[in-house]
């Protein structure tokens, strides 16, 4: 397989569309779907099934998109290797939640590189209890992560922000407790806050009936009548004719919600560039 294969493998995983993928892409959609039937056919096996909605995978397409997530991870790290060593910038290893990442990260980094700062960013993808390990094994220098979690080095509470549920526009509490949930891969924290909620309010589990990687696609699942998911934040993009978000309050009528930290690796201050990307972090959301 060549490397543009796994990436097209991941956006088409991602947008469940021939036509998405290749907008994505940059690519036809004939040139898409003959680099598929060509992956197709180097492994003798049928990786998805077309219908008038989009595609499906296949078992053995879900097992290559996995795959495909670790070859470009590893593409990615030699690519960052040899750069490294061939600039003079000083470097940051920076762990960011998806949904961060996805609404709050380039707008973020942009103004960053407005302010003239000279410093290399590599961002690593991952939940929060993920990133939070990375930060404890020094794979990483600096952990923006999703909910309180336990860190005995320096932690900054960036902003909070509440849960909401994404429900067709004609559902009301009562016909919620019978939709089924659509899942992402919520990290522990995230999943006992919900969970908690769903009792707390119903007396009993959610029905869960699909598990997706990103919120967009269990957005987009729910806007095709496929159940119900929970987020965190109202500025999620949603077709606003078919869904709603109703935010979620606990028994005494309080939002429920989360913090979003940063949290930071001692030897972030023996770095001025990072000392000083810490403090733009904190002015930038307005935070001591």
């Amino acid at each position: 397989m060549k490397n543009i294969d796994w990436k097209i493998l991941k956006v088409l995983y991602e947008k469940r569309s021939i036509t998405k993928a290749a907008d994505a892409l940059f690519m036809t959609q004939s040139a898409l779907t003959k680099r598929l039937q060509s992956i197709e056919s180097e492994w003798g096996r049928q990786l998805v099934e077309r219908t008038s909605r989009g595609v499906t995978f296949t078992e053995d397409g879900k097992y290559l998109v996995q795959k495909a997530n670790i070859m470009l991870d590893f593409l990615q790290e030699i690519g960052d290797h040899f750069a490294d060593r061939h600039t003079k910038m000083e470097s940051l290893k920076l762990g960011v939640p998806n949904s961060f990442a996805k609404r709050h990260l380039p707008k973020l980094l942009a103004v960053y590189q407005k302010s003239g700062a000279n410093l290399y960013i590599k961002t690593i993808s991952n939940s929060s209890d993920v990133i939070l390990k990375d930060l404890i094994d020094d794979t990483i220098d600096i952990g923006l992560v999703c909910g309180d979690f336990p860190y005995l080095g320096d932690q900054v509470c960036l902003f909070q922000e509440e849960l909401y549920i994404v429900a067709p526009k004609t559902a009301t509490m009562d016909s919620i407790e019978h939709m089924p949930l659509i899942e992402t891969f919520y990290n522990p924290m995230v999943r006992m806050i919900i969970n908690q909620w769903w009792k707390s309010q119903f007396g009993s589990s959610p029905h869960e009936k699909q598990q997706v990687p990103y919120f967009d696609i269990a957005i987009e699942m729910a806007e095709n009548g496929l159940g119900i998911c929970f987020v965190f934040g109202d500025d999620w993009k949603i077709d606003e004719e078919k869904l709603q978000l109703i935010p979620a309050y606990d028994r005494d009528g309080n939002p429920v919600s989360r913090k979003v930290s940063m949290l930071i690796s001692d030897r972030c201050y023996k770095s001025e560039g990072i000392s000083d990307f810490i403090r733009f972090v904190e002015n930038y959301y307005g935070v001591n």
